[in-house]
């Protein structure tokens, strides 16, 4: 009987130690999710043109097509915000059908700003 006893004392003092010396899992810190910028989301790329004309004219920036912007001279264009890729760019001479510059094929990459200007 005292060995069912001191066996019974043996086995209530495991299960009432076990648990006390269990050691908590660490856990790593929630990661946020990382931020992806609207240029990578969107497949965007930024433009600015410059007026560097010699001859004090005015330029209209023809982009793809339609007038995009009218630069006086020595200005600069804000920010235009572009699909990244194959385009085409004239520089005209404002209130003409006078070419400024040869017409030219900008490829933009994604993410990436870039500057075009005319200086005749």
């Amino acid at each position: 009987m005292n060995r069912l006893i001191g066996a019974l004392v043996f086995v209530m003092a495991l299960m009432i130690g076990y648990p006390a010396c269990q050691q908590a899992t660490p856990t790593q810190p929630e990661q946020p999710d990382p931020v992806i910028p609207a240029c990578q989301t969107n497949n965007t790329a930024d433009v600015t043109f410059q007026n560097k004309s010699g001859h004090n004219y005015t330029y209209d920036v023809i982009w793809d097509g339609s007038t995009l912007t009218t630069l006086a001279p020595g200005a600069t264009s804000k920010a235009y915000t572009q699909a990244a890729g194959a385009h085409t760019l004239h520089f005209m001479i404002s209130n003409t059908r006078l070419q400024a510059c040869t017409q030219s094929s900008p490829v933009l990459a994604q993410c990436q700003s870039y500057t075009y200007w005319c200086t005749e």
